[in-house]
């Protein structure tokens, strides 16, 4: 995978963490543990999404 490649699967998994981090943590007002739970877990999801559209 070249760096251009790589750059967007970690742009897309930032992004996708960081909103959900933010919607749990000031919209939802879970908890700091309950919100990096999630953004952990939707920025791996958008890492395998970013890297199967890379694929293609």
């Amino acid at each position: 995978m070249d760096s251009a490649k790589l750059r967007h699967v970690i742009f897309h998994t930032l992004c996708a963490a960081g909103f959900i981090f933010v919607l749990n943590f000031y919209v939802l007002k879970t908890g700091i543990e309950t919100s990096l739970s999630w953004a952990i877990a939707f920025g791996a999801m958008a890492a395998g999404l970013a890297y199967a559209q890379t694929r293609r």
